[in-house]
């Protein structure tokens, strides 16, 4: 199990060592969201498409999972865009607000 660090000890590690520890927790963190939205897209295209368990799918099932999978990726797609675009504009208003009053450190 990797072990936890605390505040002073990211204080005292090198600007590469930082960079390599956010590239791997952005790592984690995209393979975490593939995970859930695999486990997602699976439950809800499942329940709405397989009406009959069976050893092989129908045509009609593997139509109706090819759609879903279709517009479920559409919508992701577009919420992900949507929450980037507002995030970016976030940022945006927080630099212009602290460069028009200054910095803290």
């Amino acid at each position: 199990m990797e072990q936890l660090m605390d505040v002073e000890q990211l204080k005292k590690l090198t600007p590469e060592q930082q960079n390599q520890l956010i590239a791997g927790v952005k790592q984690q963190a995209a393979i975490l969201n593939a995970q859930n939205l695999i486990t997602e897209l699976s439950e809800k295209c499942s329940n709405k498409c397989i009406t009959s368990p069976g050893t092989s799918l129908s045509g009609g099932d593997k139509q109706c999972l090819t759609r879903c999978m279709d517009r479920f990726f559409d919508s992701w797609n577009v919420v992900s865009q949507t929450l980037q675009t507002r995030l970016q504009q976030e940022v945006g208003s927080s630099m212009a607000s602290s460069s028009e009053f200054g910095s803290f450190s």
